[in-house]
């Protein structure tokens, strides 16, 4: 009775997912915002609630007991919450709740589609911190892993009537399939807690004039509009399956030119990424794009006269815990760096002084004194160090 009884309670859960995924679906916040007073933006996150929860706080966002007190200033968190640390649910439940604080006051939270949402959904789990699959474990999580390895079993003896489940097969299975890995893939899932608010969401939003995107706008989807975008990565992630990653044909959600992949706008070098920028400002009509995903410098990195804001500073203790997060303001660019506010340096301005006074509050992050010494040097100036995708 106790194994069925526990069936019955995953499929009731499975349904009231689904019937909550229809719901949001239904009421798909617009890519487009216009007179917003106040946008704050903050970078991947990685499964660090500790440190997202302090640069909410350093930002004027939440107060210490986590509730909304920003009024109706716009929060866009740019995606890669989970992964390589292990409080991903933590920092979900905050964000759920924020959206609805943040309604009642006359805001708003975007929380967009990253690289990291869509492996979780897709099956790639290369990078979960085990602590994520601890986080899932009750004491109904052997009986259901075991269910599991059974039907994995009779699976692998349908498809190959001499394969025989022995000891040595038992030790490799359950090292890639800990406790809580059933009830982590039951969330992820279209219809599930964490896939379900994922696909609630935008890939890429315009607010005002500007662009948010976690990788970027290749130059492959200039012809699509926010819309075309937006549904077609939901769409990819709604109907693919664990293990899909992988073996799919590149798509919205998997191509390297794609939203959440793209890196030509943080590492690629100026004098050939800038024609393509310019493209993608006037496609959008936008004055700046705003991306995340690369991280490498330990703050926001204006790009292209600040037409492009590279703000994944490495929030995570993974990437060193660098805490910053942009403001726009009153036409005004602002980076909230450790507590401090500084101003970003766009269009003719030197950009010389904000990383100076950025390298003073962030000691020790040998590419940004590798970077400084090449501003100063004309020649070399204004190229971010490329990052390698083969570390997504």
């Amino acid at each position: 009775m106790t194994e069925r009884l526990d069936m019955k309670k995953i499929v009731a859960r499975l349904l009231l997912c689904f019937l909550a995924s229809l719901l949001s679906l239904s009421l798909l916040a617009d890519p487009a915002w216009q007179n917003v007073v106040r946008t704050v933006a903050i970078g991947d996150v990685h499964g660090d609630y500790d440190n997202f929860f302090q640069v909410l706080r350093q930002a004027g966002i939440v107060n210490r007991r986590g509730n909304w007190i920003a009024d109706d200033t716009h929060l866009v968190q740019m995606g890669d919450l989970p992964d390589r640390g292990p409080y991903t649910g933590k920092a979900i439940e905050l964000l759920k709740k924020l959206e609805r604080q943040a309604e009642r006051r006359g805001g708003r939270v975007h929380a967009l589609i990253g690289n990291h949402e869509a492996m979780n959904m897709l099956g790639d789990l290369r990078y979960v911190h085990p602590g994520e699959f601890e986080a899932f474990v009750t004491r109904n999580s052997a009986g259901l892993r075991e269910r599991y390895y059974d039907a994995v079993v009779a699976s692998r003896q349908a498809a190959d009537s001499e394969f025989e489940a022995d000891a040595q097969f038992r030790a490799q299975w359950e090292a890639q399939v800990p406790l809580g890995y059933v009830e982590h893939r039951l969330t992820w899932s279209p219809e599930g807690d964490y896939g379900s608010w994922v696909l609630g969401h935008n890939a890429v939003i315009k607010i005002d004039r500007v662009l948010f995107v976690h990788g970027g706008i290749g130059p492959e989807m200039l012809n699509l509009s926010l819309e075309d975008i937006n549904t077609g990565v939901r769409e990819e992630l709604r109907q693919g399956e664990a293990g899909q990653f992988a073996e799919a044909e590149p798509g919205l959600a998997t191509s390297e030119q794609g939203p959440l992949w793209y890196r030509g706008l943080a590492s690629a070098a100026e004098s050939l990424e800038a024609a393509h920028v310019d493209a993608a400002l006037a496609r959008f009509d936008v004055d700046h794009i705003v991306v995340g995903h690369t991280p490498g410098l330990g703050t926001i990195v204006p790009r292209f006269g600040g037409k492009v804001l590279v703000i994944d500073s490495g929030i995570s203790g993974y990437y060193g815990g660098h805490l910053a997060s942009l403001t726009v303001e009153d036409g005004q660019l602002f980076n909230t760096q450790q507590g401090q506010r500084l101003v970003i340096p766009v269009a003719d301005a030197d950009p010389i002084p904000y990383f100076e006074a950025v390298a003073e509050l962030e000691p020790g992050v040998d590419a940004l004194q590798r970077y400084l010494q090449n501003l100063r040097q004309p020649e070399s100036a204004g190229e971010i160090p490329a990052i390698s995708p083969s570390v997504p």
